[in-house]
């Protein structure tokens, strides 16, 4: 008889040799297909657990909203092992508002040079999406019983949006509703590995996001009686002016080695375009203050807050004051969990080497699964840009390189065979 140990090993490389590339490629342009900007995720949810059911997943929708859900398979253990959750997002940071600008930003999948998926969603994150399906059938197909549970959920509302003011309808509810309402109705797991283009880096920490409104008042008065040094347009310079001193200090103050977190001056609004013969009753000005994993978001608030103050305090007449309208904590696992030395062994066995650590500045959703218990890591295959260089390209939208996808696919399958482990493996 052959040792359980090798015949483990054979049943691995036979499901990584029956990760179809057709499959994973007709899948990712299927799901790039349907326009699923946030708050519109309803229809790709259902056509995902349609997925998910005909892989062989015992499938449900989760509600959380006027035609949104999340969509969740779980593939059950034989026993009771580690139990591991691959997480994506359904929506988009677009539908087709900007297709005209090319098939990178079309919420319609493209082949290009039998090598590239171009369109909405195949960067962030629908590739992976796909990804999480082919591994499952890989590892069904090839005839292994896992141990432990392994679930994919396709989860609504988690790119960077946030209601505020007049915003307030289901296409600005993001930053995470759907994987906050998966985790805290049955979407639990040991582990949990988020699909995100990280350019097939391993990425166990990422920043915090804090986003901060400072309100300038002023007074509503016709041009013929307005007084320049009233226009709460004007003061807001000068709180911007001190934000232009600020932000290179707070970098600076919390590098963690190279890397330091971002700021950034996100809006500002003041004042009506179509009555130009009024000066403004008041001027917000909206901040994104990227945090470093561990730090709370009342320091953020408390740091800006004192440096209005000083604005304030050398220039009565501004009046500013600010506060927190989102508060998106950051996140990170030790580089020791039993979680990141899991994927750092399948990557080594797909493709020779360990992969390469890094630290994000964006959000995602491992904020949430891991205050709420799930270890989880960002691990994805998009991320390379096609005229060279890593990261996203504005100039030509999202995509995603298919030998990329095809090597962190086969990785998938190693990374949850090896946390959830084998039931006594047959040939």
């Amino acid at each position: 008889m052959m040792p359980e140990a090798k015949k483990a090993e054979r049943l691995v490389d036979k499901a990584v040799d029956l990760v179809d590339r057709d499959r994973l490629v007709a899948l990712t342009v299927a799901l790039t297909d349907i326009a699923s900007p946030t708050g519109q995720e309803g229809e790709v949810a259902r056509a995902y657990a349609d997925i998910l059911e005909q892989a062989g997943l015992s499938t449900k929708l989760q509600p959380i909203g006027d035609e949104r859900y999340n969509a969740v398979g779980r593939l059950e253990g034989a026993g009771s092992g580690r139990s591991l959750l691959f997480n994506g997002h359904l929506d988009t940071s677009f539908g087709n508002e900007f297709a005209d600008r090319g098939p990178g930003f079309r919420a319609a999948g493209s082949v290009v040079d039998d090598e590239w998926i171009f369109g909405m969603g195949t960067f962030n994150m629908k590739n992976a999406l796909a990804a999480y399906v082919v591994a499952a059938e890989a590892i069904h197909g090839a005839g292994i019983r896992l141990i432990g549970d392994l679930l994919i959920a396709g989860v609504a509302g988690e790119i960077e949006k946030a209601p505020c003011g007049e915003f307030v309808a289901q296409e600005y509810q993001g930053y995470g509703v759907g994987s906050k309402h998966l985790v805290t109705h049955g979407g639990v797991a040991d582990a949990c590995i988020l699909g995100e283009p990280t350019n097939m880096k391993l990425v166990p920490a990422h920043c915090g996001s804090s986003w901060l409104k400072i309100e300038i008042p002023g007074k509503l008065v016709h041009t013929a009686w307005a007084r320049h040094e009233d226009n709460a347009i004007m003061k807001a310079g000068k709180v911007l002016d001190a934000l232009d001193a600020w932000i290179p200090t707070y970098r600076e103050r919390n590098a963690i080695g190279n890397f330091q977190p971002k700021v950034n001056i996100a809006a500002i609004d003041g004042g009506w375009a179509w009555r130009g013969a009024r000066s403004p009753d008041n001027c917000s000005i909206y901040v994104d203050a990227r945090t470093v994993p561990d730090a709370q978001p009342t320091a953020i608030l408390n740091e800006l807050r004192d440096v209005v103050a000083e604005v304030n305090e050398a220039n009565p007449d501004v009046g500013a004051r600010v506060e927190m309208y989102v508060s998106n904590p950051g996140t990170s696992i030790p580089v020791e969990h039993d979680l990141v030395r899991s994927i750092q062994a399948a990557h080594a066995d797909q493709l020779g080497r360990p992969p390469e650590m890094s630290m994000e500045v964006w959000c995602s959703d491992a904020a949430h699964m891991n205050r709420y218990g799930v270890p989880t890591v960002n691990y994805g295959a998009a991320g390379r840009i096609r005229s060279g260089g890593e990261g996203y390209s504005t100039a030509q939208g999202e995509h995603v390189h298919i030998g990329d996808l095809l090597d962190m696919t086969r990785i998938y399958v190693r990374a949850a065979v090896h946390w959830c482990g084998i039931a006594a493996p047959g040939v």
